[in-house]
């Protein structure tokens, strides 16, 4: 059995025994005082946080010591989600204590559908609770702190929020592994690209190799016929190459069930995008037609829709990870090669004298 399943039975085992513990707990009052700081004040000092809910998923988000974020240890990490929690473990606050009535009701939910949030601080341990669902306006949420000495439950939950935000907090405190993943497809800085490649696997003779061979240096081949075209335009070609920046998916593919996937991976591709730097390392990335988003869908001229016209899959990461991408964002990274000719301008043609111009 794999270490990541073990754990996730033993968390499933501690999380559904939370619920004797909450009661059981606030009951009969062995606990300490009631804890109520929630915040952390210094997150600069935040370099890791485990998140866990009762279903068995877990993620662990570290800080290492180059400041980049990784989820599970092999991952890079969405930063805006990073910077997300960050924001909420800094600024979380008190709205008002569970009243006594709703006390054992509300523990009971904690229990059920809780998220433990364990945050440490260089690697100690210095803050943890359960963050529950959200309240009945959807402005506050239900959380109970941990008493670090004992890791049992405080004597009673509060409702917590963002002074200054409307809203629940529950929603950032996912512990879907994906959910937590850097989306980026493409980040280069232009002068790192040795080579791009761009197959049309449906039409061979529109495939090309744009080679960047010193400053202002640019070739384009066309991989059919070993050709080379000519007259190329340099700014086309820095515009283009200044793309490749920050591409980003859109999300990870989950919706589709394995045959689908299956069914899609088979089929012809609509275009193969491989990116080589200067260190010889190369991004090759596989673009899908995706099925449309319901069936029967018709498009501008009465014509049923065969495929997504807004969004493609795509294969990446060596072929780990199928994601769906946007036409808008990768469609300006897959022209035709004529995109990097100059365009010559019409030449006017030279007025003829009329009578009235005769001297």
């Amino acid at each position: 059995m794999k270490k990541r399943n073990r754990t996730a039975i033993v968390l499933v085992i501690i999380l559904g025994s939370v619920s004797f513990w909450f009661i059981l707990n606030n009951r009969k009052g062995t606990i300490k005082e009631t804890l109520r700081d929630f915040a952390v004040a210094d997150t600069a000092a935040v370099n890791k946080i485990f998140l866990a809910d009762k279903e068995g998923l877990n993620v662990t988000l570290e800080r290492k010591p180059s400041g980049i974020w990784v989820v599970n240890g092999e991952f890079n990490a969405r930063m805006d989600a990073i910077q997300s929690l960050l924001y909420t473990i800094k600024k979380i606050d008190i709205k008002e204590p569970v009243g006594k009535a709703a006390q054992d009701n509300v523990i009971k939910r904690l229990a059920a559908k809780a998220v433990r949030c364990e945050i440490y601080q260089n690697d100690k341990l210095t803050k943890a609770y359960y963050v529950g669902t959200e309240t009945q306006d959807q402005t506050g949420t239900y959380m109970i702190l941990m008493d670090l000495e004992t890791m049992q439950p405080s004597a009673k939950a509060f409702v917590t929020y963002i002074p200054g935000f409307e809203g629940y907090l529950t929603t950032r405190y996912f512990t879907e592994e994906n959910g937590w993943r850097d989306r980026t497809v493409y980040s280069y800085n232009p002068n790192d690209i040795k080579s791009i490649k761009v197959e049309a696997p449906s039409n061979p003779s529109l495939s090309y190799l744009l080679t960047i061979k010193g400053n202002n240096n640019y070739q384009v081949t066309m991989l059919k016929n070993k050709e080379s075209l000519k007259n190329i335009d340099t700014m086309a070609v820095k515009q283009y190459l200044s793309y490749f920046q920050q591409l980003n998916f859109e999300s990870f593919e989950v919706n589709l069930k394995p045959t689908q996937i299956d069914s899609v991976l088979k089929s012809q591709p609509i275009n193969i995008l491989t990116v080589t730097d200067n260190m010889g390392k190369t991004n090759k990335v596989t673009f899908f037609a995706r099925w449309p988003k319901r069936k029967g869908l018709l498009d501008e001229n009465g014509k049923v829709i065969i495929y997504d016209l807004e969004r493609m899959d795509a294969l990446l990461n060596n072929g780990k990870d199928f994601v769906m991408t946007q036409f808008y964002i990768f469609g300006k990274v897959m022209p035709q090669a004529t995109y990097f000719q100059k365009k010559s301008m019409p030449i006017m043609p030279t007025p003829k004298k009329s009578n009235q111009m005769l001297n």
